[in-house]
């Protein structure tokens, strides 16, 4: 039985133009085949992950949480105990009075970061961070979309550390994915390789052994691979599906939160990549 795959390099902003998502088949053999990667609106992308068939894993690159002091702030009148409770509260919220209730917050408490991200992945920014990049219309947008989903059909979906919502061959799986951090767990450049002199040259060491360091087979790379050198919002798509496709294979090579991690990361979210090996930047 094959496995749907879907990778979102997403993006909040305004134009909604830059979001880019790969789509493919994990087949029974472990190899990837990716049927298409393109732009596509954030709506597109809300409407493409309900019709999917199942079973299905999308790694998508926004965080589907927040720090969990703002989560309480949020939470003040409605208490946020874990992601559905905050993405309920968030989506009530029009952007601007998100981003004014962050002002308000960071001009109070500073610019916390979650405590997986602080923990295992200090190279990431706070969803609170609004300077280059600007993570709130991100976060934002992208709750939006959990929001969406969950409460449309919340038996088919299963958002790790979550429990699932119904069994494995009826759920898409949704895993919050870095795809600067996946490369870097497998060994891959992770800095350079979007902007600077040697972005291009970077792009290609990454797709000449993405498949190896992955350990994902990738059927039709060559195709999409001027997309990817032209692009690196394009590249990190692809990084993304391959990460799904990796987590199908064998979940268990990513690193979980443990029991003292997991309280925060039920309402935080959790980047998941797999357990780092040793690995060089950029």
């Amino acid at each position: 039985m094959s496995t749907t795959i879907i990778g979102a390099d997403f993006s909040g902003a305004h134009s909604d133009s830059n979001t880019w998502c790969a789509r493919g088949q994990l087949d029974g053999d472990g190899t990837l085949y990716l049927d298409s990667v393109q732009r596509i609106r954030r709506d597109e992308l809300g409407d493409l992950l309900p019709q999917i068939p199942t079973p299905a894993v999308g790694a998508l690159d926004f965080p589907f949480g927040v720090p969990r002091r703002f989560a309480e702030r949020l939470g003040a009148v409605s208490p946020c105990r874990a992601m559905p409770d905050l993405w309920d509260v968030v989506a009530a919220m029009g952007l601007d009075d998100f981003i004014g209730q962050r002002n308000r917050f960071v001009a109070e408490n500073g610019e916390p970061r979650r405590a997986g991200d602080l923990k295992y992945h200090r190279e990431s920014y706070s969803p609170l961070h609004n300077v280059n990049p600007n993570m709130l219309p991100m976060t934002y947008h992208g709750i939006g979309l959990l929001h969406r989903w969950h409460l449309g059909q919340p038996r088919r979906w299963y958002v790790p550390p979550l429990p699932p919502g119904g069994p494995p061959s009826e759920t898409v799986t949704l895993l919050e994915l870095m795809p600067g951090a996946f490369l870097r767990s497998i060994g891959l450049p992770y800095k350079g390789y979007k902007k600077g002199q040697r972005a291009r040259q970077l792009r290609d060491e990454i797709l000449v052994s993405l498949a190896a360091k992955s350990g994902v087979g990738i059927d039709n790379l060559s195709d999409v691979q001027s997309d990817c050198r032209a692009s690196d919002d394009c590249l990190d798509a692809v990084v993304a599906a391959v990460g799904a496709a990796a987590w199908a294979l064998d979940c268990s090579r990513f690193r979980h939160p443990n029991l003292d991690d997991l309280a925060d990361a039920q309402l935080e979210g959790w980047i998941y990549v797999p357990k780092q090996k040793p690995c060089r930047g950029e």
